[in-house]
C-alpha cells in the first residue's frame, strides 16, 4: 500500500473527546492521515494560523465554549486572508446553519454523530479539490471572493477599521442595524462615534493591542439617536499587501435588544417561581426540601465558580452563567411535587416499585415546566433549568437515569448539580435515617466517584472544607 498523504490540520473544538475520535479516524483513513493540532478559542486559532502557514485543512466545531459560533470564527479566518479549506462539524444537524456555513466559505458540513473515517476522508478530498479549482483565479481576486463570501452575505453586522477606529469596510447588515441609508455615511468615520459611551470602544481597541480578541455586550447609537444592545466580537487581524502586514480590526455584531428585554422580564418571573417552590415544598409535607434547595444553590454556585477558573471554561462560565445555574438548580426536584408523600416520607428503604416511581420525577418535572420551557429559544437560564431538571440524576459512567447518558452527553449544568444534590442528600436528615457527617458522606461518594465528572469531583475533593462550611451554615 502506498504511503498516506499527511495533512497538517487545525481542529478548532472544545470537546477533547471528539479530538480523540478524530485522531482515531485519521489512522483509519485509506489515503490520508491528519496531523492534528488542537485549539479552542478564536484568539488561539488565529495565533496558530499566523505562525503555521503550512496548515492544509481546518476542522471547525460549530458551537464553542467561548460562545462563538463557527460562522463567526469562519468570518474572521476568511477576513484575515486565510484560504485554508474549512470543514464544519456539529453535534446537531440544522439545514439553515449548513446553508449559512457553506455560503460563508465552508467546504463541507458534517454531523458528529454520523461521522465515519470514510466520510471525513471524503470531505477532506473534496475540500482539497475545491481549493485546487481556486488556483485558476488571480490571487487578489481570490482573496476578495473568500472575504466576500464570509462577510458580505453575513446576517451579522460586520465592520473593519484601522487600530485607531477609522472605518474602511462594513457589510449591508451593519448599515441596516444602525439604520443608515447607505455605507457612504459611515465609511471613513470614527467607529467610536456610533457607540455609547465612545470611550468604551477606545478601551477595547487598546485591549486588542495585547489580547487580539474581545467579546461582550455594547450599547450602540442608531442614526436617529436610538440606543440598542449588541453582542460584539472584536478581532485584531493582519492583511498582507505587497509583502507588508497592515493591522486591522474586524468586528462582528448581533442585535440582542429584543432578546435582552424579553429575557429580563422572563427571568424575573421564573425566579419568582423558585420562591413559590420553596414555600410549596413545606406545604406538601417534605419539610427539609426548602432548606435543601437553597443549599443546593449554594453548592452549585461554588462549583460553577471554581470550574470557571479552569482554562477550558474561562470563556464559557461567566457571572451570568453562575447566577443562572444557581437559580436553576433550585428547581431540580420540582417533579417530586407529583410524587406521593407516602413514598417521599417513607421511614424505611424503598421497594423496587417505589424506586421506579421516584425515578420518574425528572421527566415529571420537565412536563410540569413545559409551558415555560417550550418557548425557551436561546434563553440561557431556561435551557439550564431544562437540563438540570431532566438530567441531574444522570451519571458520568452511564448508570444514571432517566436516559442513561454518559460523560459529555450529560449537560454541564446537570453534572454540576448532580454532585451538589448527592452531597446534600447524604448530609441531611431523611425520613429513614439521620444526616451523615461530612466525612461519612465523602467516603460514600468516593467509592462512587466514577459517577461524577472528573473535573467536578476534583473540585469537591480539593475543597471539602468549603462544602462542609456551606452545610454547617444551615442555609434555610
Amino acid at each position: 500500500m502506498a504511503d498516506k498523504k499527511v495533512l497538517k490540520t487545525l481542529i478548532i473544538e472544545d470537546d477533547p473527546f471528539f479530538v480523540a475520535v478524530m485522531e482515531d479516524y485519521s489512522y483509519k483513513m485509506v489515503d490520508i492521515q491528519l496531523q492534528l493540532h488542537h485549539t479552542v478559542t478564536l484568539e488561539e486559532s488565529l495565533d496558530f494560523l499566523d505562525k503555521n502557514h503550512d496548515v492544509e485543512i481546518i476542522i471547525l466545531d460549530y458551537l464553542l465554549l467561548d460562545k462563538l459560533t463557527g460562522l463567526v470564527v469562519l468570518q474572521h479566518i476568511r477576513a484575515k486572508g486565510i484560504k485554508v479549506p474549512v470543514i464544519v462539524v456539529t453535534g446537531r444537524g440544522d439545514e439553515e446553519i449548513a446553508v449559512l456555513m457553506m455560503k460563508a466559505g465552508a467546504s463541507d458540513y458534517r454531523i458528529k454523530g454520523h461521522l465515519t473515517p470514510e466520510l471525513i476522508e471524503e470531505s477532506v478530498k473534496d475540500a482539497l479539490a475545491q481549493q485546487e479549482r481556486f488556483h485558476g483565479v488571480i490571487e487578489k481576486e481570490r482573496q476578495f471572493i473568500l472575504k466576500d463570501m464570509a462577510i458580505k452575505s453575513s446576517l451579522n453586522g460586520v465592520c473593519i477599521m484601522d487600530p485607531k477606529g477609522t472605518i474602511s469596510y462594513l457589510n449591508p447588515s451593519f448599515v441596516d442595524m444602525w439604520e443608515y441609508p447607505s455605507d457612504q455615511e459611515i465609511i471613513g468615520k470614527r467607529f467610536q462615534d456610533f457607540f455609547s459611551p465612545p470611550e468604551r470602544i477606545d478601551e477595547i481597541l487598546l485591549y486588542l493591542q495585547t489580547k487580539k480578541s474581545w467579546m461582550g455586550e455594547l450599547v450602540a447609537r442608531k442614526k436617529d439617536g436610538t440606543l440598542f444592545y449588541l453582542q460584539a466580537l472584536f478581532s485584531l487581524i493582519n492583511y498582507t499587501f505587497e509583502g507588508e502586514e497592515t493591522p486591522q480590526v474586524m468586528t462582528s455584531f448581533i442585535d440582542v435588544t429584543k432578546t435582552k428585554d424579553i429575557e429580563k422580564k422572563r427571568e424575573a418571573l421564573y425566579r419568582g417561581i423558585m420562591e413559590v417552590f420553596a414555600l410549596r415544598a413545606e406545604e406538601v409535607g417534605n419539610i427539609e426540601t426548602a432548606g435543601h434547595i437553597h443549599r443546593i444553590a449554594a453548592y452549585t454556585r461554588y462549583i460553577a465558580e471554581k470550574l470557571g477558573e479552569c482554562e477550558n471554561y474561562k470563556g464559557y462560565i461567566d457571572e451570568k452563567y453562575i447566577n443562572d445555574i444557581s437559580y436553576a438548580s433550585m428547581l431540580h426536584d420540582v417533579g417530586k411535587w407529583r410524587t406521593p408523600n407516602e413514598i417521599l416520607l417513607k421511614p424505611s428503604q424503598l421497594t423496587k416499585s417505589e424506586r421506579e416511581i421516584i425515578e420518574k420525577h425528572p421527566k415529571l418535572g420537565a412536563e410540569m415546566l413545559l409551558p415555560l420551557l417550550k418557548d425557551k429559544g436561546s434563553n440561557q437560564y431556561l435551557k439550564l433549568v431544562e437540563s438540570v431538571v431532566l438530567y441531574h440524576h444522570e451519571k458520568w459512567d452511564g448508570t444514571g437515569y432517566p436516559e442513561q447518558l454518559k460523560g459529555e452527553e450529560i449537560p454541564l449544568s446537570a453534572r454540576i448539580v448532580a454532585l451538589a444534590d448527592v452531597y446534600d442528600a447524604l448530609t441531611s436528615d431523611r425520613s429513614y435515617r439521620k444526616a451523615l457527617s461530612h466525612e461519612e458522606a465523602y467516603r460514600i461518594m468516593e467509592k462512587d466517584k466514577l459517577s461524577y465528572d472528573p473535573r467536578i469531583w476534583q473540585i469537591f475533593e480539593n475543597n471539602q472544607a468549603e462544602f462542609s462550611r456551606i452545610r454547617d451554615a444551615k442555609i434555610e
